[in-house]
Formats: structure tokens, sequence, C-alpha cells
């Protein structure tokens, strides 16, 4: 009996330890929650002792929360103490910086048009520019908040082309001139008939029909079946070769003996467009 007694007294005396050990520790848990201050990242949140005289920057410091120099925002001032139970948000602020280009179509400011030979083409000057942007992209956590231009710079380029057009009177090609291969030659010229060309100057090289447009040129020069570009005279194919067309000469087909004159050892200039089965 008494050893019964004995256990009961043990067993109550074990509950009430216990029981104070519980209250002791949701005591202590609720002092610790009362005590604590909070940070707050993106990516993570800090429970954090405060002290009275310790500027919330030590605490930091501390805890490992590192910040990017002066970018990054704190919703506090990181030189004063924080508080019990005070959240502290930190938001991080990355930059990148890039290049973006935007170009401005080429506006016309001169053309003239050649119908004569073979197809119409249009000689064109004009301007084309191009604003070159350097950004300076800001991100809050990780998301584009907002998007400052750092550096403009204006491009602006004159230069000559030229606009191919096909049956239908719509743009088949155009050719940069600036970026052309270009060459310095002699004109002479020829006609349907004339008796100083090869089979009266009716049928050309290539067996093509002598016409205005078509021209002669030495092969070794620039290759037959080429188009090209030639100054005052307008759209050119290289469809026939002659004896005396030898080196930088071209002789350039007309429609008569009055314009054949008109053309006799001219200086030109040859764009060489690109080559084609067709001209």
């Amino acid at each position: 009996m008494m050893k019964i007694k004995l256990f009961i007294n043990t067993a109550k005396l074990s509950l009430i330890a216990l029981g104070i050990l519980i209250v002791s520790r949701v005591l202590s848990s609720i002092v610790l929650v009362r005590t604590c201050a909070y940070i707050n990242t993106s990516k993570t949140s800090y429970n954090v002792i405060p002290y009275k005289n310790i500027p919330l920057k030590t605490i930091l410091d501390k805890n490992n929360i590192l910040l990017n120099d002066n970018d990054d925002i704190i919703s506090y001032d990181i030189n004063k103490p924080i508080k019990a139970l005070q959240t502290v948000k930190i938001t991080y602020v990355t930059k990148k910086q890039k290049e973006i280009i935007e170009n401005i179509p080429f506006r016309i400011t001169w053309s003239r048009r050649y119908n004569s030979n073979l197809r119409e083409v249009e000689l064109q000057k004009g301007i084309e520019k191009s604003i070159i942007k350097t950004i300076e992209e800001v991100f809050y956590d990780s998301i584009l908040y907002n998007t400052n231009i750092i550096k403009e710079k204006n491009i602006a380029k004159e230069y000559c082309r030229l606009v191919i057009f096909n049956v239908n009177n719509e743009i088949e090609n155009i050719y940069d001139l600036s970026k052309t291969k270009r060459m310095k030659m002699i004109a002479t010229a020829y006609y349907p008939g004339d008796p100083l060309a090869w089979r009266d100057g009716t049928v050309t090289f290539l067996g093509q029909k002598m016409q205005r447009g078509i021209v002669a040129v030495d092969p070794k020069v620039i290759p037959l079946k080429t188009r090209l570009f030639i100054t005052g005279y307008g759209y050119g194919y290289t469809g026939d070769t002659g004896n005396l067309i030898k080196g930088k000469r071209i002789d350039l087909g007309v429609n008569n003996a009055t314009e054949e004159k008109a053309w006799m050892f001219r200086n030109v200039t040859v764009y060489i467009l690109e080559k084609s089965d067709t001209y």
C-alpha cells in the first residue's frame, strides 16, 4: 500500500514538473517572439534580435545579410537601431546595360527613272539614319522595374541606290551603290544594223536580240550575264563581246547612229550589280 502511494505521489510530482517545463517554454517562446524583429527579402525571412544601441547595419552584418552598395532599397535607416516586432523590407536592385539600334528607313531626296533600257529602274539618292541607344534596365528583385536611356547616338548615311522594277512595276530588287563594286571605263556605242558590229549588231554573242541596254564587255574584266548600272546610260546587261572591246572598255547598245556618236569615248562609271541568267 505504501509503495502504491509513493508511486502515485512521484507521478504527480513528475506531471507537475512537466507542466511547469511546458509553461516555461511557452512563456519563453512568447517572450522570444515579442523580442524579435524581422527582416524580409524576396528570397527569405530572418528573425533577428534587436539591441537598443546597435544600428541595423551591424545586425545585418552579424546575420550575413548583404546589400549591393547603395542600389538596394531598405525600408529603414540602417544607421538606427530597430525595435522588437519591427519588420524591415529589403528590395534587391540590379542594373544591366545594353545597346539597341533603331533604323530609320531610307528617305529619298532625289531620284531619276530610266525606262529605255531592257527594264525600268530608278536611281535614288537619299539618307538613312540609325539611332544607337545605350539603355539601363533596372530590376527590383529580378523583376524589370524601369528602363533609362544612358546615351544616344545618331548616325546618318547619305548614299545612292538603284531600284529595279518588274513588269508589274513592283520592286524586284534594291542595290546599295555605296557597297557595290564599281570601275571607271571608256564607253563607245553600237546599234542594231551597225555595219561595224558583229552580224550587223542584230544578234549578240549570247544569241539575244540586240537592243538598248545590252552592252558588250571584255569577259576577262566583267563576266557575261552580269547586271550593271552605267552612269548617264542606265541599266545594262552584259550579253555581248567585241574584237575591240578589251580591258576597261564597254560598248553600249543604243537605238541609232545619232545616239552612237553621242556616246563615243565617254568616261563612265560602271556599277557591277550581280550575275543573272536573265536581264
